[in-house]
């Protein structure tokens, strides 16, 4: 692993790190009709926003696993497999499928979390896990919508701080204040350098013009 891996690794481990102790401290404080937000959900979705498929399924993997370990009382490996997935999904669809802006970044994350949340569910029922499913339909459409609007709201600063994270490898988003792109709110690195480059190069052009004129 390279040095701006070792970096990017720590300091998703910080903000995973994070993401427990809120979850399992104020986490449940926040329910809605004994819903409560995801976090690791949520990082690992914002993984993928800002960092692409594979940034969201390796955080997705670290951070269900997290879920396995403190959080969930399903099979270890379940989560996991679930937010993995949710990772690396959103990933795809941010390169392949929308540009992240300060308007499709929430509404991406809210519908990336209720993917996720339905992912979990149906894997867990298929490998024997019944209670998932014993509550009913309606209650997996309340969870999922629930938390859906957690992330969506929460989408743009865990975002950022994920951009902050995953700055200088490949497929990320510059974090904010970075050559004037901000995760979610502006165009991917390649076309901030081909504008960049296209700008400088019109900047070298006009004294030749100015001289011909003259």
């Amino acid at each position: 692993m390279n040095g701006v891996g070792g970096k990017a690794a720590g300091k998703v481990f910080v903000l995973l790190v994070v993401g427990v102790f809120v979850q399992t401290t104020f986490g449940a404080d926040l329910r809605i009709d004994n819903v409560a937000p995801d976090f690791m959900m949520l990082l690992a979705v914002c993984a993928g926003i800002a960092g692409g498929a594979e940034a969201g399924a390796l955080v997705g993997f670290a951070a269900g696993m997290a879920s396995d370990l403190f959080l969930q009382s399903t099979p270890l490996g379940l989560s996991a497999l679930a937010v993995c997935l949710t990772g690396f999904a959103v990933g795809w669809a941010r390169t392949n499928l929308f540009r992240p802006n300060i308007v499709v970044t929430p509404l991406l994350a809210g519908a990336a979390t209720m993917f996720g949340v339905v992912a979990f569910v149906v894997i867990g029922y298929l490998v024997g896990q019944g209670q998932l499913v014993a509550p009913g339909k309606r209650w997996l459409v309340e969870v999922a919508f629930v938390e859906g609007v957690y992330s969506a709201l929460l989408s743009l600063p865990v975002a950022a701080l994920m951009a902050w994270a995953l700055r200088g490898l490949r497929g990320a988003f510059p974090a904010a204040g970075e050559g004037g792109a901000e995760v979610g709110l502006d165009l991917p690195p390649r076309r901030v350098g081909a504008a960049l480059s296209r700008s400088r190069s019109a900047t070298r052009a006009r004294p030749t013009v100015r001289a011909k004129v003259r």
